[in-house]
């Protein structure tokens, strides 16, 4: 348990060094802003190009595992619309306010799921992770969208839908990646060697951002809803993606990257979503916060679990 808790740490302490640097304010909010669009345009982006690229798909049982994948995703969207009138007669929250506890459900940080298996796996593990982003940033967008579009305060504006899905850098980088691997083209050296400089910034200064995004003072209206997100996302959601894999006989790293990809906590961009379509943005800026403060102590507890599972 130390062990993973140890390699854990410095994904968590390059989190923290970026909650700091925003408190303190060493750095000017428009530096802030200007960081996140180069890193979300073109770092992050970087990241899924080389890594998809490169990736050798025969070395892993890549079929089972975007099964696995979707078959998660299936559960767990499922799941977050069955549980919308529950949380608005428990909570006391409307169809907006729902909208982000459902993106908080559905949306996992894959920076902090690719830094998580570069420290505890092999490169095995990182390109399950990176098969898990091919696999789940395009219905993942869409779904998370269109549920704001739909309960969001603006909801009669669902013609930005598919606009916001179409020009998520995102989406836009995992379909460039999986192009030039399956088409075998050969990228000319200088161009790719451009790409992979661009990847290496984006994990750690992804994290820095993941930090400085954090909201440390909370609506206290959020509180009970944000909590009860946090303990569907953190608990059920890695669950769910490791029964999925253990079903389909995946055993070794590959169980275990399907756990971290649903353990990790939510992802910041839905904030821009529910801000833009109507969504309650403050609230899930308490969801990013509270998942991320408590996956410092989840998950080691469910690396140290999916290892005893996958023998």
């Amino acid at each position: 348990m130390l062990a993973i808790f140890e390699s854990l740490l410095p994904v968590f302490l390059l989190i923290a060094l970026g909650a700091g640097l925003k408190s303190a304010r060493l750095i000017e909010e428009s530096h802030w802003t200007g960081v996140e669009r180069i890193s979300y345009f073109v770092f992050f982006p970087s990241l899924l190009v080389h890594t998809l690229y490169n990736t050798d798909f025969a070395t892993i049982p890549a079929s089972r595992a975007v099964l696995a994948f979707c078959i998660g995703l299936v559960v767990i969207l499922s799941l977050a619309l069955l549980l919308r009138v529950p949380f608005r007669k428990l909570f006391g929250i409307d169809d907006p306010s729902y909208s982000s506890v459902a993106q908080g459900f559905l949306r996992w940080n894959a920076f902090v799921g690719l830094a998580i298996a570069e420290k505890v796996g092999s490169p095995a593990m990182f390109t399950v992770i990176a098969l898990g982003i091919a696999v789940l940033a395009i219905p993942i967008n869409i779904a998370s969208v269109s549920v704001v579009a739909r309960l969001g305060s603006r909801s009669g504006e669902t013609g930005g839908t598919l606009r916001l899905v179409s020009r998520n850098p995102l989406v836009i980088g995992t379909a460039i990646g999986l192009a030039l691997n399956f088409s075998g083209v050969t990228l000319y050296a200088p161009f790719a060697q451009a790409i992979e400089l661009c990847s290496r910034v984006s994990l750690p200064i992804g994290l820095i951002l993941v930090g400085a995004g954090l909201r440390l003072i909370m609506p206290r209206r959020a509180m009970a809803a944000a909590a009860a997100t946090c303990v569907l996302k953190l608990a059920m959601v890695p669950l769910v993606y490791a029964s999925a894999a253990y079903a389909l006989g995946l055993r070794g790293e590959e169980l275990i990257s399907l756990a971290i990809a649903g353990s990790v906590p939510t992802a910041m961009n839905g904030y821009l979503v529910a801000r833009d379509l109507g969504g309650d943005a403050p609230l899930y800026a308490a969801i990013v916060t509270m998942q991320t403060i408590a996956a410092f102590f989840t998950i080691p507890l469910v690396v140290l679990t999916a290892t005893y599972l996958a023998g």
